[in-house]
């Protein structure tokens, strides 16, 4: 349970919620139920969440009130990303108006400054889209903007229902996907990002989850001094992105001076 939901302001009460689940559905983070309140209104929205495959989890009502400051919450508090995600079909629309799409994952990322460092990658050196897993991942909270100075409103961002199935369907599309892999890897200049391709990134602790590593068709490993075990996320990221962006420069642009 992820705790930098706390940071932001739920929406609470089974009727907001209902709300908000057939409204903004794509925007929700969280969920939190009290473990011991029992209503047919609250197991609906349970069963919803688990049909969308939602984050939630069943908590002590005392947690519930301490994220509601002890407003009547009936049992049930969400939270949504501090700005809207985008959707599938905004994905759609790069691949059809780019010949080369760089979409990126950051999969299991939990620390909010290493996502907002990502973003800020990720439209720096020229990411087309950012694609974010429906569980395991930090939100978009105010830390993530605040980290991501702002460009987080800058960036295609989407939290697909099924991220393995898209995935599926890109490869068949024509995309590389490429696993960002502690060792045994080629080194991210032997990789051609010039092709349609998906850069997967993976966490802290866990790094890129099986169900993504799978579908991985090539890994790429950053070359490190001798004795050095590991990079931040972020800066493995951003080191990645760099190469990318260095092989779709053409050779003659101005930025390549």
């Amino acid at each position: 349970m992820n705790d930098n939901y706390t940071r932001d302001i739920p929406i609470f009460g089974i009727r907001p919620v209902e709300e908000l689940l057939a409204t903004r559905r794509q925007d929700i983070e969280h969920v939190y139920f009290d473990k011991d309140k029992k209503s047919a209104a609250l197991f609906e929205l349970i069963r919803t969440c688990r049909k969308e495959r939602l984050s939630y989890n069943m908590v002590p009502e005392i947690k519930l009130n301490s994220l509601t400051g002890n407003a009547k919450h009936e049992g049930v508090a969400a939270f949504c990303s501090v700005r809207p995600y985008n959707s599938t079909d905004d994905l759609h629309k790069i691949i059809a108006e780019k010949p080369s799409p760089l979409f990126v994952i950051a999969a299991s990322i939990e620390d909010p400054m290493n996502l907002g460092a990502i973003i800020r990658s990720c439209v720096c050196l020229g990411a087309d889209a950012l694609l974010l897993e429906r569980k395991n991942t930090v939100p978009l909270n105010a830390t993530v903007s605040r980290c991501s100075a702002g460009m987080i409103e800058n960036l295609c961002i989407v939290k697909p229902r099924n991220l393995e199935g898209l995935i599926g369907e890109y490869i068949e599309q024509g995309f590389s996907v490429i696993g960002a892999a502690m060792e045994n890897g080629i080194t991210p200049m032997e990789n051609d990002f010039t092709r349609p391709t998906i850069l997967v990134t993976g966490g802290e602790h866990r790094g890129i989850p099986p169900y993504l590593q799978k579908l991985c068709t090539q890994n790429v490993s950053i070359p490190m001094s001798k004795g050095a075990h590991s990079l931040n996320a972020s800066v493995a990221a951003a080191l990645l992105l760099y190469e990318s962006m260095r092989q779709r420069i053409p050779p003659h642009s101005p930025t390549s001076n």
